[in-house]
């Protein structure tokens, strides 16, 4: 059997885990430069308030309400997102970290220590709902799809209190015949209306097509699909995914930069970002790529729309290296290839590709190789940023001006990651 544990509302969850004047109120909390709704609690969705809608449609609902609002606190949410999966794996040994807030559990073998699987996920329950504060929801099934489907059961249905198992073959019947088809993990909105218009509306339907015709109408995966609503794995727990194959850093502006310094700055920074990701996973990168963009959406002075510019370099490096100083060489030469005076610009990004193994060596004729002392100065900043703060030491073409740094006007206190936010009982 295989459990998926989802943290139900994680974003909003995890501001009452650290406020609890939150409990029962509606809370919403904002994406990147607090511009979309990207979480909601339930009393939020009561009101009607809709997901990835700007925020500034919501405003008089939300000040009329009194719904708390939030900016994105990823270094909080991250961190509780490891102490959550760090929980999971004090129960079982073979987790899937399948988001930052759901994980797939590998039950099989637990039969025998715990013969009744639905008191060892209430247990769970309880456990990360005392040390976390965090309510989670636990599907169990065959499979992860059927574990999907349970998982959405112990969302929707109060009466379960937070946790399905379908272990019988009347149990997965009786949820798949009451499933709409579109609520299946894999199946998007285009895939849905097709099947819908061709009979095909509950899960239970698919999972009785013939298995050629659902190869014809939904290709390969379409039938993995339907052979793991029929119990029948397809889709096997990952516990150790590997290295990512590329890394991206692009968040954007808190307002339209027109000014070359300031862009450089912000490119660089993402770079050190990304860079530090890369040594994390032991990666050195041998492809960069720089991107820059304007808001598409923007409109000048007399309500036009403004000229849209877009545009990106990439650029082989001469050996893989996980050096920023190396890496921001080439990269603010992409950037001065690709920038164009006269624009506000909304986002520049990295993207680091080809990337191999850090201790990856290969000879060329004309090209030396990494220089081994700025991969070793690579590694003592990082030591020291972990030990005093993020960017205490950094390169100086990353400047310290906040004037790109993204909005975040209701940001909440770090509260597990800052001295100086830990709170305090009196």
């Amino acid at each position: 059997m295989i459990a998926l544990v989802d943290a139900n509302n994680f974003y909003c969850s995890v501001e009452r885990s650290f406020n609890p004047a939150l409990n029962g109120k509606p809370v919403i909390v904002l994406s990147n430069n607090d511009g979309a709704i990207v979480a909601r609690s339930q009393e939020a969705k009561d009101l009607g308030i809709k997901m990835a809608n700007p925020f500034f449609q919501q405003t008089e609902l939300i000040k009329a309400a009194d719904v708390r609002v939030f900016s994105s606190n990823y270094t909080l949410y991250g961190d509780t997102s490891a102490r959550l999966m760090s929980l999971l794996g004090r129960f079982v040994e073979n987790v899937e970290v399948n988001s930052i807030d759901e994980a797939f559990l590998d039950l099989d073998g637990y039969g025998s220590v715990y013969p009744d699987l639905e008191g060892l996920a209430r247990h769970m329950r309880a456990k990360i709902t005392q040390w976390l504060r965090i309510p989670v929801s636990i599907g169990i099934g065959p499979t992860k799809t059927l574990s999907k489907v349970a998982n959405l059961y112990a969302k929707s249905a109060k009466a379960v209190q937070g946790v399905v198992v379908l272990a019988t073959e009347e149990d997965i019947q009786e949820a798949l015949e009451e499933l709409d088809v579109s609520l299946l993990w894999g199946v998007g909105s285009r895939y849905a209306s097709k099947l819908k218009r061709l009979g095909i509306k509950t899960a239970w339907d698919l999972r009785q097509a013939p298995d050629d015709w659902i190869r014809d109408v939904m290709t390969v995966n379409g039938l993995r699909l339907a052979y793991e609503l029929r119990g029948q794995r397809c889709k096997l727990l990952e516990t150790d995914p590997g290295p990512k194959k590329s890394i991206c850093t692009a968040p954007s502006f808190g307002d339209m930069i027109p000014d070359l310094k300031l862009i450089r700055e912000a490119l660089t920074t993402h770079l050190a970002r990304a860079s530090e990701k890369l040594r994390r996973q032991g990666s050195a990168a041998g492809v960069i790529t720089v991107f820059l963009h304007t808001n598409r959406h923007a409109r000048s002075a007399n309500g036009e729309p403004a000229k849209y510019y877009a545009n990106s370099r990439s650029v082989t490096l001469p050996h893989p290296t996980t050096s920023p100083v190396d890496l921001s060489r080439y990269a603010l030469a992409a950037l001065d290839c690709i920038y164009k005076p006269g624009y506000r610009y909304q986002k520049v990004g990295v993207i680091l590709n080809d990337l191999v193994d850090d201790d990856f060596r290969q000879e060329a004729l004309f090209t030396n190789g990494p220089d081994p002392k700025l991969a070793r100065l690579a590694q003592v900043v990082d030591q020291l940023n972990y030990r005093h703060g993020r960017d205490k030491v950094r390169l100086a073409v990353q400047g310290y001006s906040p004037a790109w740094k993204m909005k975040q006007q209701w940001l909440s206190p770090c509260y597990t990651t800052r001295w100086k936010d830990i709170l305090k009982v009196s």
